[in-house]
C-alpha cells in the first residue's frame, strides 16, 4: 500500500515539474524523493521514521544555510551580474542582426532566429536566481523580464522588416531614408528618440502621395522595430540601476500537457513496478533499488533526453563501485577525524562537478549521488564487506530498472514532440484567425519557445534541407499569426476613420486569408488616409501595413494553408 500510494504521489510531482522547469521543477523532484528517503528506506524499522525526518529536515536546511553563507562571501549577487552581462551580450547580437538585415534587405535565416531564440530562452530562468540575491530584485527581475521579451519581439520585428525590405519592386528614396533612421536608432541609447523622424517621414510621403503600401509597410514595421529596442534599452536600464520598467511584462513559454501527463505516468509505473518486485524479493536492502528508481527516472523525466539519465545509469555503475570500494577499504579504514573525513570526498565532489560542467549532467549527477549512497558514511565507519557487496549488488539492479524504465515505460518520441509542438503553433493561427482572446495578445517568447523547442528535439538529426524548410514554415505561420492579431487590432483603431462598408468587409475577408482580396484592402486603407488629419492619417497607414504583412505571409505559405484547411476560413 504504502509503495502504491507513493508511486501515485510521486507520478503528480513529475508531472508538475515537466511544466514548471529550472530550479522549480527539481523542487517537485526534492519533495517526492525526499518522502522516499524517509519512508521507503525505513520500510522495515517505522519507529525510527520521526527520527529519520528530523534529520533529513535539518541536513536540507543545513545545506541551504551553507550554500547562502558560502554564496554571500565568495558570489555577492553573482546570479545577477551574469544576467546583466548576458543581457548585454544578447542586445549586441540582436543589433548585428538588425543591421545585417538593413544591409542586405532581407529577412535573416529562420535558423539563425531560432538558435538565437533558444540561447535567449535560459535567462528566463536566470531572472529567478537572481531575483532574491538583492534588496530590489523584485524590480530588476521585471525590468529583466522586459528586456528579454523585447530581444523575443526584436526578432520578429527584424524579420518583418526583412520580408518588406526584400518585396520592395523598386528603389524608393523614402525607405532609403528609413534605413538610415534605423541604423542610428538601433544603437542609440535612447532609440525612441527617433521616432519623430520616422513618423514625419511618413507624413510627408503621404502628403506628396508617394507612398506605396510596400513602403508603408517597411515604414510601419520600422517603426515597431524602434519601440522594441526602446524596451530593450529601457529594461536593461531598469535592470541595472534597480527601478520599476515602463512596462510590466509576463514570459509565457510552451507547456506540453501530454508530455507531463506521459512523465508522471513512467515515473509511477517505474515505481510502482520496481516496487512490486523488492516486495517478492524479500529482500531487506531492495528498498535501495526502490530509491534509486525513484530518484533517477524522476530527474531522467523532466529532462530534455530523459534516455541520457538510464544511459548514464549503467556506465557510472562502474565507476560507482570502483570509487566505493577505494573509499571504503583503502581510505575510510585510515581516518578517524572529521575534518580528514570531510577532505577525503572532495575527489567525489570534483568529478562530479567536472561532469556535469562539462555537459555531461545525468553522468555527473548520478556518480556523485550514487557514491555517497553506496559508502553511506557514519560517525563510526565499520568496514562489512557482506554488506558492501549486497549494497553494490542493489546498486547494480537499480540502474539496470532506471535504464529499462525509461527504456520501455512510455518512451519519449522526439517525432511526435515535434508534431505536438507544429500541431500548437497552428492552433495559435486559427485562434488568432477568429480573433479568440483578443485582449489577451500572443508574446513573442511563446512562439520561439515553440520553435527553440522544435529544433532542440531534432538536434541529433543533421540538418537537411526539408528540416530547414520545416523550421522556416513554422517560424512563417507564427509570424502570420503575430500578423493577423496585428490586423485585428489596426482595424479596431481604424474603424472611426474609415468608410463603413471598406472595415466590414476587411472583418469579413481577414479570416478567410485570401491574399489578393487582402491586398486589395490594404491599398483601399491607404487610399482612404489621403486627405485626413495626422492622427487618423496614421491609423490607416497602420492597418493598411498590417492587411499587407498578412497577404505577403500568407502568399508564402498557400501550399501549406491550403494543406491545413485555413485558406477560406470560415467563421
Amino acid at each position: 500500500m504504502l509503495i502504491a500510494v507513493f508511486s501515485v504521489y510521486m507520478a503528480c510531482l513529475v508531472a508538475i515539474a515537466t511544466l514548471l522547469r529550472d530550479f522549480r521543477a527539481y523542487g517537485c523532484i526534492l519533495a517526492g524523493y525526499t518522502v522516499a528517503l524517509i519512508s521507503i528506506a525505513d520500510v522495515d524499522t517505522p519507529t525510527a521514521t520521526f527520527t529519520s525526518m528530523l534529520d533529513r529536515v535539518a541536513v536540507i536546511l543545513l545545506a541551504v544555510l551553507a550554500l547562502a553563507f558560502v554564496s554571500a562571501i565568495f558570489a555577492t549577487a553573482e546570479s545577477a551580474r551574469s544576467l546583466q552581462s548576458k543581457l548585454r551580450l544578447a542586445t549586441k547580437d540582436i543589433v548585428a542582426m538588425a543591421l545585417a538585415t538593413l544591409d542586405r534587405r532581407a529577412p535573416p535565416d529562420p535558423s539563425q532566429c531560432v538558435a538565437m531564440s533558444a540561447r535567449f530562452m535560459p535567462l528566463r530562468s536566470e531572472i529567478g536566481f537572481a531575483t532574491p540575491e538583492l534588496l530590489d530584485g523584485w524590480a530588476r527581475a521585471k525590468a529583466a523580464r522586459s528586456a528579454l521579451l523585447g530581444l523575443f519581439e526584436a526578432i520578429s520585428a527584424i524579420q518583418a522588416v526583412g520580408l518588406g525590405l526584400r518585396k520592395m519592386s523598386t528603389a524608393s528614396s523614402t525607405v532609403d531614408h528609413a534605413i538610415s533612421i534605423m541604423r542610428t536608432a538601433v544603437v542609440a541609447q535612447h532609440p525612441e528618440k527617433r521616432l519623430a523622424d520616422l513618423e514625419a517621414l511618413t507624413h510627408q510621403a503621404m502628403e506628396a502621395e508617394a507612398l506605396s503600401v510596400d513602403e508603408a509597410y517597411v515604414l510601419d514595421r520600422c517603426r515597431f522595430m524602434i519601440e522594441v529596442f526602446r524596451d530593450i534599452r529601457d529594461g536593461l536600464l531598469s535592470s541595472r540601476v534597480g527601478r520599476l520598467p515602463r512596462r510590466s511584462v509576463s514570459l509565457p513559454v510552451h507547456q506540453d500537457y501530454i508530455a507531463a501527463i506521459l512523465n508522471g505516468m513512467r515515473v509511477g509505473l517505474a515505481v510502482g513496478i520496481v516496487g512490486l518486485l523488492a516486495v517478492l524479493s524479500g529482500l531487506p536492502g531492495a528498498n535501495l533499488m526502490i530509491l534509486g528508481t525513484i530518484v533517477f527516472v524522476s530527474l531522467g523525466s523532466v529532462l530534455h533526453d530523459p534516455l541520457a539519465m538510464g544511459r548514464a545509469a549503467l556506465l557510472m555503475t562502474p565507476a560507482v563501485i570502483v570509487t566505493g570500494t577505494i573509499y571504503d577499504f583503502l581510505i575510510f579504514p585510515n581516518i578517524s577525524e572529521y575534518p580528514l573525513f570531510i577532505i577525503s570526498l572532495a575527489p567525489i565532489v570534483a568529478i562530479t562537478c567536472w561532469l556535469i560542467k562539462t555537459g555531461k549532467g545525468p553522468m555527473g549527477i548520478f556518480y556523485g549521488v550514487q557514491s555517497i549512497s553506496l559508502l553511506s558514511p557514519a560517525n563510526v565507519q565499520t568496514l562489512d564487506p557482506t554488506t558492501f557487496v549486497d549494497t553494490a549488488a542493489f546498486l547494480v539492479a537499480g540502474s539496470v530498472c532506471i535504464f529499462f524504465s525509461l527504456l520501455l515505460i512510455a518512451p519519449v518520441d522526439p517525432a511526435l514532440r515535434r508534431l505536438r509542438l507544429a500541431l500548437a503553433v497552428g492552433r495559435t493561427l486559427r485562434e488568432a484567425l477568429v480573433d479568440k482572446n483578443s485582449l489577451n495578445q500572443p508574446k513573442a517568447s511563446l512562439h520561439y519557445d515553440r520553435l527553440s523547442q522544435f529544433s532542440s528535439w531534432q538536434h541529433s538529426e543533421p540538418l537537411t534541407p526539408a528540416r530547414r524548410n520545416v523550421m522556416r514554415r513554422l517560424s512563417d505561420l507564427g509570424n502570420l499569426s503575430f500578423a493577423v492579431r496585428r490586423s485585428w487590432r489596426a482595424l479596431d483603431q481604424a474603424r472611426n476613420a474609415v468608410d463603413p462598408a471598406i472595415d466590414a468587409k476587411a472583418r469579413q475577408i481577414l479570416p478567410t486569408l485570401s491574399p489578393a482580396e487582402i491586398l486589395d484592402l490594404s491599398r483601399a486603407y491607404l487610399a482612404a488616409a489621403a486627405g485626413l488629419d495626422r492622427s487618423k492619417r496614421y491609423d490607416l497607414v497602420h492597418a493598411a501595413a498590417a492587411l499587407y504583412g498578412t497577404a505577403v505571409l500568407t502568399t508564402s505559405e498557400v501550399r501549406l494553408l491550403r494543406h491545413l484547411e485555413l485558406l477560406r476560413y470560415q467563421l
